[in-house]
């Protein structure tokens, strides 16, 4: 597989690089290793986009999970245009909300 390139809700590109999906997502979070198109979802189409708390840089992009109630977390740097992780969560956390799904 290559390389990913992706577009956020804001216009930001975004790569998922396959070394940081083989050799960093699927090495910690293995649980994840039939869950790219989550991943990729979430970035291109995500409920809600939240700041880091811990890296000014880098936000939390949250998207639909393979099941009900499981979500998919994805930490992104914005500045350097890359994927750092992704994991599921059962909810959303991190600091002010950078950007929500409008409802309809």
């Amino acid at each position: 597989m290559a390389d990913t390139h992706l577009c956020d809700p804001l216009g930001r590109a975004i790569t998922l690089h396959d070394s940081t999906w083989y050799g960093h997502i699927l090495k910690g979070h293995p649980e994840v290793g039939r869950a790219r198109p989550f991943v990729e979802l979430a970035i291109q189409s995500p409920q809600e986009i939240r700041q880091s708390r811990s890296d000014p840089d880098c936000r939390l992009f949250y998207g639909t999970g393979p099941r009900p109630g499981l979500l998919m977390q994805v930490v992104v740097d914005v500045r350097r245009g890359l994927v750092k992780t992704a994991h599921f969560a059962k909810r959303i956390t991190g600091g002010p909300v950078e950007w929500l799904l409008p409802n309809p």
